[in-house]
């Protein structure tokens, strides 16, 4: 008869564990084990190669050479506009032009519009090629030249810079089957603006197909892997030593704003590959993304990704790839390399998994080892625990972040020291787990519990399969493995059940290994919620295959004394926060503040804005001065058909004008006789990499009463009235002086 709990309550004597219709123990244990094992295993195959020294091989890469080259170019800051930049684009050109290579020049003027906004800027793109013996296509190494201000950039992009150079180096001087072009591209940082010039003059020239291999980074450390792809790559990564891709990051990538120069290439034709470091994000767009802090093994790994991908494509027949074109499989990392499913397989998949489960379900309902009731009930468990455990693993970072700001990053809002807070977050989804588990244990038998769990997970999966199933490829088809599972070893003796649950839990184990370090070195700040989400996804999918069947008779278990379980987790969760905090704050890294002086162009009143993370940046925030400084000019000049030209002139290198009007838009903009598409008007127009004394000219059609203003950005503080230098104890992020001046027609 049923219990008033929902499960089905046996008068009968419990099943001896040992009998034929349990299983001993042990198996459990053993499960539990071999789970653990694929979950290390997979999170030690993210690790990174070791550095090879100068003296290895001509034709291997070597970290070490690959640094040696790249030392002059990430030896200071080089934004676009600058003389830094100048002479880092001639040591380019000179190397490459060492290694075989012709190289040009391309001068230009980069455009790219966000809706009522645009971005342009003066660039000076590299372009050196060598053409190949009998192209089927072109090959394209592409990276940016420049950083941001007061960055020197070693890892963005000066990785870049490092492993081309290499690469080409290695690959030696003799000519490949296809054309190679070595593309580097300026402006990337202030809006893909080299190319977007690139593209919309010069790529005209290449032969097709066009392959790029583009190198950017967000950290300075971790494991290189390929993070969007097109065209017909999955023919093409498996060349590569330990390839790392996965379908969901291009399909995230899609949904949150994350330009790289790929984005525009993808946007021309070319077909490629994007390829980034993640680790330690910190020190992005900051003065410690430098030589010092770039990881060797990072390098090396990096490089020997791209040779071996370069390798491969400079000889391939390009023709023949094209025929694969059109394929489009979901794609995730195994432990034999990169895995591809057609989506219309991965949909099926998704929606037999829960099919599968109630399979499970109604095999234990024949049995009377559950009910409807008590299934559903361990549903609604799951959710409650899946939604508190993201929401809470968010929550305890914003109040941890909120506490003490000083010790983020100012441009990811990373901790120097991240671990201690990724861990808490694991910690945290254990103790929301442990706590749902025993309240729900109170009214119903673990087995309807668990099997609620899978059904829920995998009916979530199933909606995410139809939805995207480049979005839940990775976790769609361990789920779909372990349901299989699930209903099998739930009709099996024991001993073949054991085995069936512990080869369908492997794929559960190498994706947690391997997706928990990944989101890892993503970092707290970007995946916030994401660890927690990740883990409880992986297990719950799995979650029956995690007990034996211990042939006894369910029964909920009213132990009150169980409520005290979670009280250790969530204890070990506040130290953890709280610790890392101290942690992370004890670090020798300098503290990052934002520093921008406010410069009225009309009386010089300059007024400082400070993020305030230390006491030099509290002195000198909001402080008011006069600054001493040669003002930029604007000028306004009527143009034919009603339309007025509006002349500005910079007065400092590095600089960028930032227009707006005061009424309406501007429409049928032109920058230097460049056309900005402006079909919708624009509200707001930058214009970067101005030089000392240049003028460029904005010929646009605007409100006839309309008051044009122009701030002028320039990246050195120290020219402003009130400036105080700070100690090393601080990490200026690109502190700016801001002019602003205005004109009317």
């Amino acid at each position: 008869m049923s219990s008033p709990h929902g499960d089905v309550a046996d008068p009968s004597p419990p099943i001896p564990p040992s009998s034929a219709s349990g299983a001993p123990r042990w198996h459990g244990l053993l499960v539990l084990l071999i789970l653990l094992a694929t979950t290390l295993a997979g999170a030690a195959s993210r690790g990174i190669i070791a550095p090879v020294e100068a003296g290895a091989a001509s034709d291997v890469f070597s970290a070490e050479r690959a640094s040696a080259a790249a030392a002059p170019l990430i030896a200071e800051p080089r934004p676009v506009g600058s003389a830094a930049n100048d002479r880092a684009h001639e040591e380019l050109a000179s190397q490459l032009g060492e290694l075989g290579f012709e190289t040009r020049t391309q001068e230009g003027i980069g455009v790219r519009e966000h809706g009522d906004q645009a971005t342009s800027g003066f660039v000076r793109n590299l372009v050196a090629t060598r053409p190949g013996t009998d192209p089927t296509g072109t090959i394209v190494l592409a990276t940016h030249i420049d950083s941001v201000p007061n960055a020197p950039g070693a890892a963005d992009a000066g990785v870049g810079l490092a492993v081309i150079l290499e690469t080409v180096r290695a690959l030696g001087p003799e000519a490949t089957r296809n054309d190679l072009v070595v593309l580097l591209v300026d402006g990337e940082e202030r809006g893909l603006l080299g190319a977007d010039a690139y593209l919309a003059d010069g790529a005209e020239e290449l032969t097709q197909p066009v392959v790029v291999l583009n190198h950017e980074a967000r950290g300075v450390s971790g494991r290189p892997m390929v993070t969007r792809a097109a065209g017909p790559m999955h023919a093409v990564i498996g060349s590569s030593p330990r390839p790392e891709f996965e379908s969901f990051t291009d399909a995230l990538f899609a949904i949150i704003p994350n330009d790289t120069d790929f984005s525009a290439y993808r946007e021309g034709g070319w077909w490629g590959m994007d390829m980034a470091i993640i680790d330690e994000a910190w020190a992005y767009h900051s003065a410690q993304d430098d030589a010092e802090h770039l990881d060797p093994g990072t390098l090396q790994h990096y490089g020997e990704l791209t040779l071996a991908l370069t390798r491969d494509l400079t000889q391939r027949d390009l023709a023949e790839l094209a025929q694969r074109a059109e394929e489009s499989p979901v794609q995730t990392t195994t432990p034999w390399g990169i895995l591809g499913v057609p989506p219309l397989l991965v949909t099926v998949l998704g929606l037999l998994a829960p099919l599968a489960v109630l399979a499970a379900v109604w095999v234990g309902r024949r049995r009377a080892e559950v009910s409807l009731r008590g299934v559903l009930g361990g549903a609604l468990t799951a959710l409650l625990v899946l939604a508190a455990a993201v929401v809470g693993a968010v929550t305890l970072w914003s109040l941890t972040a909120g506490a003490t700001p000083s010790m983020l990053s100012q441009t990811t809002r990373e901790p120097v020291r991240a671990e201690p807070f990724l861990l808490a977050e694991l910690v945290l989804a254990a103790a929301v787990a442990t706590a749902g588990w025993v309240l729900a244990r109170l009214l119903i038998s673990r087995t309807a519990l668990l099997l609620g769990a899978s059904l829920l997970v995998t009916a979530l999966l199933a909606v995410l399969g139809v939805y995207s199933p480049f979005l839940g490829g990775s976790m769609i088809l361990p789920a779909a493995i372990a349901a299989g599972g699930i209903v099998l070893s739930s009709v099996l003796p024991a001993l073949p059940a054991m085995v069936v649950r512990a080869l369908a839990l492997a794929p559960t184990g190498w994706l947690l290994g391997t997706q928990l370090h990944s989101l890892g070195e993503f970092g707290i700040a970007s995946a916030a919620g994401g660890l927690a989400g990740t883990a409880l996804i992986g297990l719950g999918a799995a979650a029956p295959l995690l007990l034996s069947r211990t042939g006894a008779a369910p029964q909920p278990a009213r132990r009150l004394r169980r409520l005290l379980a979670p009280l250790v987790p969530a204890v070990l969760v506040a130290a953890l926060a709280i610790g890392g905090t101290f942690w992370t704050l004890a670090a020798p890294e300098p503290l990052q503040e934002r520093a921008i002086a406010h410069v009225d162009g009309a009386d010089s009143a300059t007024t400082w804005e400070v993020s305030g993370s230390t006491d030099w940046g509290r002195a000198l925030d909001g402080t008011q001065a006069s600054s001493e400084i040669e003002m930029p000019a604007l000028e306004l000049a009527e143009a034919p058909d009603g339309r007025v030209q509006i002349a500005f002139t910079a007065v400092r290198d590095a600089s960028a004008v930032e227009l707006t009007v005061s009424e309406g838009t501007m429409s049928q903009v032109m920058v230097d006789d460049v056309a900005v598409d402006s079909s919708e008007g624009l509200r707001t127009l930058q214009i970067h990499g101005l030089r000392a004394g240049q003028t460029v000219v904005v010929d646009a059609q605007v409100e006839p009463a309309a008051e044009v203003t122009a701030v002028e950005t320039s990246y050195d503080p120290a020219l402003a009235g009130g400036w105080t230098a700070p100690g090393e104890e601080v990490s200026l992020m690109q502190p700016a002086m801001k002019v602003v001046i205005t004109a009317r027609r």
